[in-house]
């Protein structure tokens, strides 16, 4: 790892332009379909989002920590991303084989996902360590289908969370309209539902976010 670089009071511009294209390189570097730096603004975030989560009632909904409801409401992660600037947003292209129907929840699915969360933490960790440290990442699906499968979640026992480095909030957890933010980028994303196989689309995609400043 290079230096730490110190803490400034000073919000230089330039700067943190330069180090958010760095941060775009680092996820493409590291295995990112593609990456892209938007305006946090650009970032919707939309109550509907969690009552897919309820309405049919997914498997983690309340199972884990970093799932809804525990994950706060709507008018809370709207404020705090309004306390950002600007996002880093990663793509990771998946063969649609690997994420059509009940393949998105095999084994497979699960490396794709964790790759994404690797990628993830190299963006945000590097962006903590070059001063940002309000940096925060979220990730695609729940933490526990991925880190804890047939697991009870043990941060919600209050033992603490089992892969606390790792366990990132999906974007969806939260109320982010990633479907939109997608779309907003320019990016190809499908709507693949339970019911899909995968002659029906042309490929997959995995969502992250690093919100940096």
């Amino acid at each position: 790892m290079k230096e730490i670089n110190k803490i400034t009071p000073v919000n230089d511009l330039r700067k943190l332009q330069q180090h958010l294209e760095r941060y775009v390189e680092l996820a493409i570097d590291n295995g990112a379909s593609n990456a892209a730096v938007v305006p946090a603004s650009q970032i919707v975030v939309d109550e509907r989002v969690l009552m897919k989560c309820r309405f049919p009632l997914c498997s983690e909904y309340g199972a884990c920590m970093n799932c809804p409801p525990h994950t706060g409401t709507i008018d809370q992660m709207r404020k705090r991303i309004s306390l950002y600037k600007y996002a880093v947003v990663i793509k990771l292209d998946v063969p649609a084989e690997r994420i059509a129907g009940d393949a998105a929840r095999g084994d497979a699915g699960v490396e794709d996902l964790k790759k994404l969360i690797k990628i993830l933490g190299i963006v945000e960790s590097t962006a903590y360590y070059d001063g940002y440290y309000f940096a925060a990442g979220f990730s695609s699906a729940s933490c526990r289908f991925v880190w804890c499968r047939g697991l009870e979640c043990q941060a919600l026992t209050g033992m603490g969370c089992r892969h606390r480095v790792r366990a990132y909030a999906s974007m969806e957890a939260v109320g982010i309209d990633v479907f939109r933010l997608a779309a907003s980028i320019g990016w190809e994303i499908y709507p693949i539902g339970m019911s899909a196989t995968a002659d029906m689309f042309k490929s997959g995609s995995r969502y992250g976010m690093v919100l940096v400043e």
